[in-house]
């Protein structure tokens, strides 16, 4: 049902559906979400499928959203057994202060900042009415609004896709990569926002009680970069939609004449775009045998589409951003992704094509491959052109003698074994009860 709360649009499963307090013998977890959900693709998918698996396992949820609650996933507007907060921000597009991307990420995460305020408010709120046992806030780091109430809020878990440090490391590391495509003003911007989110990203960190990190690398990160005790971290990979993304019978890559090695990234800092340029003028004494095909756009903060002018075209051609179904039908008729990232946390990309039955070469830097069977999954240095060059060519020749139906099957069942919703739910609702039984912040 729908109802108006202290001028907050709210949706609300009947209490007469809802459990207990969690924590208790016989009785089910209770947690507050906050955090992106939506059917688009990226981590807001993977954070409306941790949503599905959560409550199927018997969690009672709350999400609290900074969008109007039409603007929820359908899937969770219909169920009664989810609750929806909504508190949207006061932001729009194409406004004085929106009309270029840099001035529209700022801004939009200023307009966030305040509406997580007001967010972190009604939590307490809600939770002095009804304890929750666990704050869960996904995807983001920093913690608006919650420091001064975190006396009156439940225990908090933090779980990143990202961290501002890591950004910033490499925003630096490729400031020559920058320079050749984005303006000097929106260089100095975004390097004074990432300084500015690492310094507030750990201090934050320090009031959470858990981190839940989709890879073993990226809790080295952290560690590192932020000080959070390695005891107090838990790894668990990202869930991949093993329905949307699968193998589709009839289509094979052997059925082309050219083997197609697919990039599927945002095209912006760090991401290895300048390997793929590197590697399709290597590529070129085999251009009538491969074919590189580039998804992606760039981000609001960086943007690195001017490069792709020095693509080699006889090798490589730019797709554009695809919408999940298209995107899922390329993915199944590759032969091979490639994933030269130089620092990724975890790349949905990778389960994603594993899941469709196509192999993978990654740098070491990618988190994914981690557990991967390494005869569907080739990794290689991260930044090594030589090494990158060589998985790739060694893999094409494992393409072209027949291997590619053997490495799908095996694709898939790694997918499976690794990335499947039930499994990754099970590791998030352990990092949720170590959280609740655990001690409270570190120093």
């Amino acid at each position: 049902m729908i109802e108006v709360d202290d001028g907050h649009q709210l949706a609300r499963a009947p209490e007469h559906t809802r459990r207990g307090v969690g924590g208790s013998p016989g009785r089910s977890l209770r947690i507050a979400w906050q955090g992106p959900l939506g059917e688009d693709g990226g981590v807001r998918y993977a954070g409306l499928q941790l949503i599905r698996g959560l409550r199927d396992s018997g969690v009672e949820i709350d999400c609290y959203m900074t969008e109007p609650p039409e603007d929820a996933p359908e899937s969770l507007r219909e169920d009664g057994r989810i609750g929806i907060y909504s508190r949207p921000r006061r932001w729009e597009w194409d406004r004085w202060y929106s009309r270029d991307p840099l001035s529209a990420f700022l801004t939009g995460q200023a307009a966030n900042g305040v509406a997580q305020l007001g967010m972190a408010k009604l939590i307490a709120r809600e939770h002095a009415r009804r304890p929750y046992d666990v704050l869960y806030r996904y995807s983001q780091i920093e913690l608006f609004g919650v420091r001064r109430l975190i006396d009156s809020l439940p225990p908090i878990v933090v779980h990143p896709e990202v961290h501002a440090a890591g950004e910033l490391f490499w925003h630096r590391r490729e400031r020559a990569l920058s320079k050749r495509a984005e303006s000097r003003e929106r260089r100095h911007i975004a390097r004074a926002m990432l300084m500015a989110r690492s310094a507030r990203q750990r201090r934050d960190l320090r009031l959470v009680r858990r981190v839940v990190a989709p890879s073993n690398v990226f809790a080295s990160h952290l560690v590192k970069d932020y000080g959070i005790p390695l005891e107090r971290i838990s790894v668990v990979p990202n869930p991949i939609d093993l329905d949307r993304y699968a193998p589709q019978s009839g289509v094979s890559a052997n059925g082309h004449a050219r083997t197609t090695l697919l990039f599927v990234s945002r095209l912006s800092v760090r991401k290895g775009l300048d390997l793929v340029i590197g590697l399709s003028h290597r590529l070129a004494d085999i251009a009538d045998r491969v074919k590189i095909e580039i998804v992606g756009d760039g981000s609001l903060w960086s943007d690195y589409r001017p490069l792709l002018q020095d693509l080699n075209p006889a090798v490589a051609t730019y797709l554009g951003q695809l919408d999940p179904d298209p995107l899922a039908a390329v993915y199944a008729r590759a032969g091979a992704l490639i994933q030269p990232s130089q620092y990724e946390p975890f790349a949905l990309t990778v389960g994603e094509a594993l899941a469709s039955g196509i192999p993978v070469v990654a740098s070491d830097q990618v988190g994914a491959t981690e557990g991967v069977d390494p005869r569907c999954c080739t990794v290689f240095a991260a930044g090594d052109l030589d090494a990158f060059e060589a998985a790739v060519r060694a893999l094409v020749a494992r393409i072209e003698s027949g291997e590619h139906a053997d490495m799908g099957r095996l694709a898939r069942a790694e997918a499976e074994r690794l990335f499947s919703p039930d499994r990754v739910t099970r590791g998030v609702l352990e990092s949720i009860k170590v959280a609740v039984n655990g001690r409270a912040r570190w120093p």
